[in-house]
């Protein structure tokens, strides 16, 4: 998933957000366009324009992998209810790709209504590991959004993000956890990087241990302890999240984990994408060695991650933490 950031959402341009949603839709535009017009229709307040061309093409296998579960991503980071039901036909689609339904798993996690549970709980045991851990931390975080509403409406005290809001961080993303304490009583950065890095942890710990070292560490610290995820964890879809996550930190010192977990042929394609996107986060414009890397690999046989370089180096080209066009 490409760490562009959410911007605060603004109503969009009718002529605008026709051009952008056509401009998509066209499998014949360069591909790394059509990502840019898809991160800049997740900066608009959702309505038929955005809705429209995000859900033609996540129902459209023809457009790839890559490009629908970044439009699943996209849905749940606009927590557009309106688009629960098509997210819930791509998680009940076993012939789908497991990337596209994970992806959609986690955006019903994020819009967390009601409706999204009966569909993540009957895929708790699906025979793709991805989406059935997907579907375990949804549920988790429909939970934890039920539950802080209820201590909220009941006057129980602060949320638990020091009323931050839903995004929960500076990084201005829904995360697929409801953050923890951040402040007094929090955890220590030595138990979170052991919660981190034990495989017999709840996923759900391990992602927010995660996502509070992003928050709380330091970028050396936190790079650390994500570098021994990446080295050390069984679960694509941990290791998908800390690629994210270190392309969120942009720091450069996450440019060798990341090229080594993209050049590793034998890794999930999931977890390579990941890297590439966040390589082009991290590496600075003029790393010619990052660059080089990068279109080495824009012709590899998984087309997810030939296409991910693609779009790391357009990013790299056009300041990617703003993604979008």
């Amino acid at each position: 998933t490409t760490t562009a950031t959410t911007m605060k959402r603004v109503e969009g341009d009718e002529g605008t957000l026709r051009e952008l949603g056509l401009r998509l839709l066209d499998a014949k535009e360069v591909f790394p366009r059509r990502y840019r017009c898809l991160f800049s229709l997740m900066n608009v307040k959702p309505c038929a324009l955005t809705r429209g061309p995000l859900s033609e093409v996540l129902s459209d296998k023809s457009h790839g992998a890559l490009l629908r579960h970044e439009v699943a991503y996209v849905l749940g980071q606009m927590q557009d209810s309106e688009v629960v039901d098509l997210l819930v036909s791509v998680v009940e689609d076993a012939q789908d790709d497991p990337m596209v339904r994970h992806e959609a798993a986690e955006a019903l996690g994020n819009i967390a209504t009601p409706s999204c549970k009966e569909v993540l709980e009957s895929h708790l045991r699906d025979a793709s590991r991805e989406v059935a851990e997907t579907c375990q931390l949804a549920l988790k975080r429909i939970a934890d959004v039920e539950e802080k509403k209820r201590q909220e409406e009941a006057g129980e005290g602060q949320s638990a993000d020091g009323g931050e809001g839903e995004a929960g961080s500076h990084f201005n993303t829904v995360d697929p956890i409801v953050a923890k304490c951040r402040g007094k009583g929090a955890a220590a950065l030595s138990d979170l990087e052991a919660t981190a890095l034990d495989e017999s942890a709840k996923m759900y710990d391990r992602y927010d241990a995660i996502f509070q070292l992003r928050d709380r560490a330091s970028a050396t610290e936190a790079i650390a302890c994500l570098t021994k995820c990446l080295q050390t964890s069984g679960s694509a879809l941990l290791k998908h999240e800390v690629a994210f996550v270190l392309g969120q930190l942009q720091n450069k010192e996450a440019t060798s984990i990341l090229v080594d977990i993209l050049g590793d042929a034998k890794e999930h394609c999931m977890v390579r994408h990941e890297a590439a996107e966040a390589l082009g986060s991290v590496a600075e414009g003029g790393d010619a060695s990052a660059v080089a890397i990068l279109e080495s690999f824009c012709e590899d046989p998984d087309l997810a991650v030939a296409q991910s370089c693609q779009v790391a180096l357009d990013m790299m080209r056009n300041d990617g933490f703003e993604y979008c066009e």
